[in-house]
Formats: structure tokens, C-alpha cells, sequence
């Protein structure tokens, strides 16, 4: 069976994804996954074959491409998004038609490459809407991978729960498929206890290191910091992940400075991505922007969370942290004392660190990648009950079709007029 990946972004977006590609081709499965060509050496370090599909348009690119929040936004303004001002619609709007944009600079290569290569199945990140219409040009199941955000957050529609935007729809007619055609299934790691509900078919799959070692790759929780080999005096590490090139806010940067000179480590790493997309061993708290695989690394490291949030999604599942008692939420625009204050909370108040270990132990009792390709492969493999169906808020759009498991028999593909692309210097990425 052939199996095509695809996401338009690295990092956070990339490395969840990873995984479960590699249990396919564990499974005997063929694995291609296709990205803008920006991305494709990101993909070609996890060993797994990429195929380039276009380049990301420059205003998807430039920093600060999409507006951003300003103050703090409902902690379930998902559920209910007629309720939000017209500022925090107009917000959610552009998010969403910047990945229309980027879905329209990916769908021709996309689609070509899928025509060429025939895949049974297609799994795109779940802000990838170009996967989608290649899987409705082939007339094969879309499954949709989430990152670990706490919401099925439907950017492609008006108003989250609303019709197509206008550009996606007008992108899927370009290709001959229907505008309401959504996922199959949605590929969710959020622990339950995160997760709120939303109107779509969505499945369970456990939360595993890149390098294929398990939650966190650690046998057992995050440890306290002080272990033989440490410096004198450290007692514990905070670990600081900013997926941002500009690097953290300059409130998070002078409440660290003050936490370093009371004697905590402070340990940077290189994104909300550590690779392999888990914390350093020893942290008693992860500092980030909120982004759901950051979320979900540390969660499945055991280790409370302070979300500093630029971005509605990322103050959501800071929010969620923050009323399972795993972690703290702040806005971008705080202050160093009101960082420095969350810090010390998470250190010093032992219900966080407990709490995060009860994510962990919800994250660690998911079917793991290699059950979720027996599942989407094998209609007839025995599976663990998915979480009871949440009731839907109104008004939401009707669940789609369940995902037939099997591979489905493909249509005649009609010859695209396009001439393939040039052989790429990647291993395997040759247009078929």
C-alpha cells in the first residue's frame, strides 16, 4: 500500500508526523511525504523519502505574517466562536486564508505527484488543506494528523463551524472535487483530558518520540534536576522551547535571567521541536509559545508547562493546561514579574508536577503508531474504544463519512496537463 504524507511546514508541524511513517513502512507500507521545497531536507534527516511540491508564497514565510491576539481570548472560544468580537473573527479569518494561500501554492505539485504516484492513502497535517484536495482528486480516504492542540480548529471554514472559506472553495472546484469534502478521520494525540469536543471523527494515537524511543523517550517521568554531574547549587532546570527565530519576548527573557541568579538552570533549546521532539532530561517545567507538539512533548514528559501565548490556538491549549492544574497561561504582552511569579508556582507547588504526570499517564494509555496503521489498514484489527462521542455545539457542520480502513480501489486518474517536476536531489524523491 502506498501511503502519502504531507504538511507544509517543519518542526512542530513535521515531527509528530514522523512516527507514524516510519510504522508504516515498519508494516511493509510505501512511504512518500511531500512538503514545500523548503522543507524537504527537514524530512530527508528523518530518514524518510520527501517529495517537493512548490515553495511557500513569501507572505507565508515573513515573520509576523499573520496578525496576532491581543488580549486574552475564552478558554473554549472554539466551541462557541459567535460569541467572539468582530476582531477576533476577522483574526481567525486571516489565519485561515493564509493556509488557503499556502494550500494553493502546494496543490498543483501535490496533485501531479499524487496522480503519478497513485497513493491508497493520504495524511496531512491537519492545517495542510492541500492533502485534502489531493485525496478528493484520487477518491481516496483524507486523514487529518493533529499536532496535540486541544481543538479540532477548523480555520477553513467561516466562523470554525461554518461553508468553505471562498478561496478553499474555489480551490477545491479548480479540481474538480466537491468543497464540502473534509478528512475522513482525525489523528489526535491531545490527552483526553485536554481535548475538547468537536463534531468530527477523530481517533486516539499515542504521542512518540521521533527517534521512535516512546513518550518523552524517558522509562519513567521527568526527575528532579541535581543528579550526579550537574553544577553545584542547581536544584532544578527549566527548560526554555521558542519556535521563533526571534527567540522569546523580553519579559520571558529577564524572568529567566532572575531564575538563573537564584541558582535554576536554564536550558534553551533550538525550537518548540526538540529533537527528538522531547525535553532534556531533568526539567521540572517547559517554557514555549503554546504550539500542541510542544504541549504534548512535555505533557508526555511528565513536566508542568508556563504557555507565554502569542497566538488564540496557543492561548487555548495554555488555557487547557492551565484548568487541568498542568501548567500556567500567560499572554504575550505580561510582564517579568508576572513570569517570574508563574515560574516559582511551578516549581514550588507539587499539584503541578503531579498533575502533568496524570497527562503523561493518559498520553502513555493511547494506541501507540503501530496499532493506528493496523486500524487504518485492517478493518478487522481488534481496537480500543475511542472516546465516547462529545456532543457537538450548534450550529456545526455534519460528521463526514467513516474513513473506510481498507485501501480503496483507485478511479481512472485523468492525465494532468503539467509537465512533471525535475528529479530532486533527495533520495527516492524522483516524481514517481
Amino acid at each position: 500500500m502506498r501511503v502519502l504524507f504531507t504538511t507544509w511546514s517543519s518542526g512542530g508541524h513535521l515531527t509528530p508526523m514522523v512516527p507514524l511513517a516510519r510504522a508504516f513502512e515498519e508494516a511493509g507500507h510505501q512511504v512518500r511525504v511531500a512538503v514545500p521545497s523548503g522543507c524537504a531536507a527537514a524530512v530527508a534527516r528523518t530518514g524518510l523519502v520527501p517529495v517537493p511540491v512548490g515553495s511557500l508564497p513569501k507572505a507565508a514565510r515573513a515573520a509576523g505574517a499573520a496578525p496576532r491576539p491581543r488580549g486574552r481570548w475564552p478558554a473554549d472560544w472554539p466551541l462557541r466562536p459567535a460569541e467572539l468580537g468582530a476582531e477576533q473573527r476577522g483574526l481567525l479569518r486571516a489565519l485561515g486564508d493564509k493556509q488557503v494561500r499556502i494550500a494553493e501554492a502546494m496543490a498543483q505539485g501535490l496533485v501531479a505527484f499524487a496522480r503519478c504516484w497513485r497513493p491508497a492513502l493520504v495524511v496531512h497535517d491537519a492545517s495542510a488543506y492541500a492533502g485534502t484536495v489531493a485525496a478528493a482528486v484520487l477518491g481516496v480516504p483524507a486523514v487529518g494528523q493533529m499536532w496535540g492542540s486541544a481543538a479540532v480548529l477548523r480555520l477553513d471554514r467561516q466562523d470554525l463551524h461554518g461553508p468553505p472559506l471562498p478561496g478553499y472553495a474555489r480551490l477545491m472546484r479548480r479540481y474538480g472535487v466537491d468543497p464540502a469534502r473534509e478528512p475522513d478521520l482525525w489523528l489526535d494525540p491531545c490527552p483526553p483530558s485536554l481535548a475538547l469536543p468537536a463534531p468530527v471523527r477523530r481517533t486516539p494515537v499515542r504521542f512518540a518520540a521521533a527517534d521512535g524511543t516512546g513518550p518523552a523517550g524517558l522509562g519513567a517521568p521527568a526527575a528532579p534536576a541535581g543528579r550526579d554531574g550537574e553544577p553545584p547549587g542547581v536544584v532544578s532546570r527549566i527548560c526554555l522551547a521558542w519556535d521563533d527565530a526571534d527567540g522569546p519576548p523580553e519579559a520571558v527573557r529577564a524572568a529567566l535571567r532572575q531564575v538563573e541568579a537564584r541558582g535554576v538552570r536554564v536550558v534553551a533549546g533550538p525550537g518548540a521541536a526538540w529533537p527528538p521532539l522531547r525535553p532534556p532530561e531533568g526539567c521540572r517545567a517547559v517554557v514555549h509559545q503554546g504550539g500542541g507538539a510542544a504541549v504534548v512533548a512535555a505533557a508526555a514528559a511528565g513536566v508542568p508547562q508556563l504557555v507565554v501565548a502569542p497566538r488564540p490556538e496557543q492561548q487555548l491549549n495554555g488555557a487547557r493546561l492551565a484548568l487541568a492544574g498542568a501548567g500556567r497561561l500567560l499572554t504575550a504582552d505580561t510582564s517579568a514579574a508576572h513570569v517570574l511569579a508563574a515560574l516559582s508556582e511551578l516549581l514550588e507547588r507539587p499539584s503541578y508536577t503531579a498533575a502533568a504526570r496524570g497527562l503523561r499517564a493518559e498520553i502513555l494509555a493511547l494506541p501507540g503508531p503501530e496499532e493506528t496503521v493496523a486500524r487504518l489498514t485492517n478493518p478487522d484489527h481488534p481496537r480500543r474504544a475511542d472516546p465516547p462521542p462529545a456532543t457537538p455545539p450548534p450550529p456545526a457542520t455534519p460528521p463526514p463519512p467513516a474513513t473506510p480502513p481498507a485501501a480503496p480501489r483507485h478511479p481512472a486518474a485523468a492525465p494532468h496537463p503539467t509537465t512533471p517536476p525535475a528529479p530532486s536531489p533527495y533520495r527516492g524523491a524522483a516524481p514517481c
